[in-house]
């Protein structure tokens, strides 16, 4: 007998100067699957899984962070086109949705939990490399324990469901392109960050700076200050005049109902989810 598991997570709340742990309410009951002799279990654990999720006020200044919580090691599947990284956090490329992994350690960083895992390529694996915990639908075990045609049927699911986030992604950007204030809130915001890099620079400078050169460059961090200042204000406002007009030009949903693309990819994932309906959320 075989047992499959979705790991449950835990939603990190930290507030100002406290911090709140709470259960997410996205952890689903376990699923049971029999095939012949062959049965599993499945529990949604993951933050992108498809459970309904109560909206919530978010206070300012609060930032969410997703822990992971389950056993150190297991398997799974990316349901989304997700960034990786290598185990000392350099960014090394996207992964797109059904890639077939598994992770051998949970590791803790400032933002999310990253997976240590090893991602299956053709028919090598790759790795090590770290994925972010909410990008991905995990099992407990070892997928060479299980049939063939289930880990196929697995894969063929949650590669429809990457394609499906691919494709309402390229229809948001489309309608980003149409929004006629985007490009210069989006310029000045990469100004504001610009600014905020060069002045960390220079902080980090001046730690090896004496004398004349170290008063020179405190002069030019402080008018670099006081230029942020300005330079923050005309992020906000544009900012702002981007927002008005996208609330007042919302997206109509028939719109993408009507995407015959996304469709066609809806139609293919109801197939698909039909041979493994017991094993996903």
């Amino acid at each position: 007998m075989h047992r499959v598991s979705f790991i449950p997570v835990l939603v990190l709340f930290v507030c100002a100067a406290s911090a709140e742990v709470k259960t997410s309410s996205r952890n689903l009951t376990p699923l049971n699957r029999r095939a012949g002799a062959e049965s599993a279990s499945a529990r949604g654990g993951n933050a992108s899984l498809s459970a309904a999720t109560p909206a919530r006020e978010t206070p300012p200044d609060t930032v969410t962070k997703i822990t992971f919580l389950g056993p150190k090691s297991g398997w799974g599947f990316v349901q989304e086109t997700s960034p990786c990284y290598t185990p000392q956090g350099k960014h090394i490329g996207k992964l797109p949705g059904g890639t077939l992994f598994k992770y051998t350690d949970v590791k803790s960083t400032s933002k999310n939990a990253m997976l240590v895992c090893s991602v299956k390529r053709g028919e090598t694996w790759e790795g090590p490399l770290l994925l972010d915990c909410t990008t991905i639908a995990a099992y407990e075990g070892d997928p060479d324990t299980l049939a063939p045609d289930t880990v196929r049927n697995l894969e063929t699911y949650f590669t429809l469901k990457g394609k499906i986030a691919d494709r309402h992604e390229a229809l948001a950007d489309e309608a980003l392109a149409a929004n006629p204030h985007f490009a210069a809130a989006r310029q000045a915001q990469q100004a504001y960050q610009d600014s905020i890099t060069k002045a960390a620079a220079l902080e980090k400078q001046m730690v090896t700076l004496t004398g004349s050169r170290k008063a020179q460059a405190d002069e030019a961090l402080r008018s670099l200050k006081y230029e942020q200042v300005r330079v923050k204000a005309k992020a906000d406002d544009a900012a702002r005049t981007y927002k008005a007009w996208k609330e007042a030009h919302p997206v109509d949903p028939a719109q993408l109902a009507a995407d015959p693309q996304l469709r066609s990819l809806e139609q293919d994932l109801q197939a698909a989810k039909a041979k493994v309906a017991k094993l996903v959320p």
